[in-house]
């Protein structure tokens, strides 16, 4: 259901994408059109591409540009582009040529990607480590800002729910893509130190790699999986496979856990969308994205689906569900 949903959103992107890219084209519009770029890591909506985060991201991120006065279809043209990390920079500059005034990157990742190839343009980034890409969150100073949703730094929270949730938990899989989260994958360890776990590292370097790190996973036999959260993971499967391997699992997001994983502990979309959007209306306004404060989440959410805690023959203690924002039943 979740990748259904965002396939026709992604649609509907690309769709709006075709309205006329250059200037001479936008004037004949009873308005003038502003142009924005969207970057996304990932496979095409053809290709049934995993990863890619909820639906409410994109929606909510064009209702805040539209509560600005910025349109997509009146006075804002959306050119979107998805695809693997290798094939970014040369999407990054075709936007480029499409003189769009801002471009939105989505991951850590591709952010740290599309900064070596877009130097001018503004970009608006939404990653899990904003030190990744500015060194001054007040004033970064350059063509990038953005908002984090905090990922990184509230690793160690994460982990500590894992251990209230499951106090006899000892041994624990790190799964991830290191390239993307360093600094998570740092501060976890440092936790897990703290908290008597010996937790161990199962990466992959690409959307390629994920089966084979998942087998590596089965066949630790852990007694939970931290997963730090990709856009090139898939929720739905890997969900699945937490169950189907009796692997209790945690995440960031809430929609993993929607989409079947145990627990979930992060941002707030819709906080994070406002912001964006917000972010991206100032630099349509005239402002420079170096004097735009980089922005951190401030509302987080605890989800935990009891349906898949009762599969695991885990019984969710009362203080953690009566602390959840949402119990999935």
């Amino acid at each position: 259901m979740i990748r259904r949903n965002v396939l026709l959103v992604l649609a509907g992107l690309l769709a709006a994408s075709c309205l006329p890219p250059h200037r001479d084209a936008w004037s004949q519009t009873p308005e003038a059109t502003r142009g924005i770029g969207i970057l996304f890591p990932g496979k095409p909506p053809e290709a049934a591409s995993p990863g890619i985060p909820p639906v409410d991201l994109f929606r909510l991120f064009l209702d805040a540009l539209a509560k600005r006065g910025y349109v997509q279809g009146k006075n804002l043209a959306v050119q979107f582009r998805i695809g693997e990390y290798e094939q970014l920079p040369a999407l990054a500059k075709e936007l480029e040529r499409l003189k769009v005034e801002a471009i939105w990157v989505i991951g850590t990742r591709g952010t740290r990607i599309v900064q070596e190839a877009v130097k001018r343009t503004p970009l608006v980034v939404y990653s899990c480590d904003p030190f990744e890409h500015v060194t001054k969150l007040s004033r970064p100073g350059s063509n990038v800002t953005g908002t984090t949703c905090m990922t990184t730094e509230l690793s160690p929270k994460r982990l500590e729910l894992l251990r209230e949730l499951l106090p006899s938990a000892r041994r624990v899989v790190f799964f991830g893509d290191p390239a993307d989260a360093p600094e998570g994958w740092r501060l976890t360890r440092e936790a897990a130190a703290k908290l008597g776990v010996a937790i161990q590292l199962v990466s992959y370097k690409n959307r390629d790699g994920i089966p084979a790190a998942l087998q590596q996973v089965a066949r630790i036999k852990p007694d939970a999986v931290f997963v730090y959260p990709d856009v090139m993971q898939d929720p739905d499967r890997l969900a699945e496979f937490w169950v189907r391997h009796a692997l209790p699992s945690v995440n960031a997001f809430p929609f993993y856990a929607e989409a079947g994983g145990l627990m979930a502990y992060g941002a707030v979309t819709a906080e994070i969308s406002a912001m964006m959007g917000g972010q991206v209306a100032s630099i349509l306004d005239g402002v420079r994205p170096g004097d735009i404060p980089f922005q951190r989440a401030t509302q987080f959410h605890l989800v935990i689906n009891r349906k898949t805690a009762k599969a695991l023959g885990i019984a969710v203690p009362q203080s953690m569900l009566l602390r959840a924002n949402r119990v999935i039943e």
